[in-house]
């Protein structure tokens, strides 16, 4: 098959498309440019996203062998995943914005474009698995439990589903940056990332009180007792 590789400067994605090539698929390496402005994003370990990312990215792709490119989605994912960020926060709810960015993004933005460029699916990194059954494709947690990421790829689509292919689910991750280093992967140690990518601060609650502004209101218990003060609903999560 004719696949696009999602390459986000990690481990885990270099891994996957050095699969993708060795099952004999024709790979093409993409990193998405998510920010307008990548110095904003967090960079360094804890990143995802960021301009040391997507030189990460382009010299696994050289390393592996594939051509690399990089798309610009960074309007896609400001409109589909840090505004529904906000929205969410502001109507009382805790959004999972990973989440969003594989049902908006890394799915349904890269897989159209990538259809539409010819391309059979999307190889990614992430830690599940797929299996053929009666009622077709279906997914399925990762062996490696620990690291099992189907929780977020659960809003995926029949027809994204299709158009998935998942190379690590059957590995854990220690056996994946052992893989990485043997190839020459030089991010095989690399730190996994696990913050919001467009926070820089890692300060949630600072990043929204600047969007959405201090809204001081009382915190009463069930008989309506006055017991304290919010700065704002959104710091708080149900639960």
């Amino acid at each position: 098959m004719k696949v696009i590789a999602a390459m986000s400067g990690g481990v885990d994605s270099a891994v996957a498309a050095a699969r993708a090539v060795e099952a004999g698929h024709e790979v093409i390496g993409v990193h998405l440019a998510l920010a307008a402005n990548p110095q904003k994003y967090r960079s360094g370990a804890r990143g995802c996203c960021t301009i040391e990312d997507s030189h990460d990215a382009r010299r696994a792709a050289d390393v592996i062998g594939i051509p690399f490119y990089i798309w610009d989605m960074a309007e896609e994912f400001h409109d589909g995943v840090v505004e529904d960020f906000l929205a969410e926060y502001a109507a009382g709810r805790t959004p999972n914005p990973c989440l969003r960015c594989n049902e908006k993004i890394k799915f349904a933005a890269v897989l159209d474009r990538a259809r539409a460029m010819g391309f059979d699916g999307v190889v990614t990194g992430h830690y599940a698995r797929t299996e053929i059954g009666p009622h077709g494709k279906t997914l399925h947690r990762a062996i490696d439990h620990s690291k099992d990421q189907s929780y977020v790829l659960s809003v995926l689509t029949r027809e994204q589903i299709d158009g998935a292919i998942f190379p690590l689910g059957d590995t854990t991750k220690v056996d994946i940056r052992a893989e990485a280093q043997a190839r020459g992967l030089a991010v095989a140690q690399k730190p996994d990332s696990h913050d919001i990518c467009f926070v820089p601060s890692g300060d949630n609650a600072g990043w929204l009180r600047d969007r959405l502004g201090s809204d001081v209101g009382p915190i009463v218990d069930q008989s309506g007792t006055k017991i304290g003060e919010h700065k704002g609903a959104y710091t708080y999560t149900i639960g």
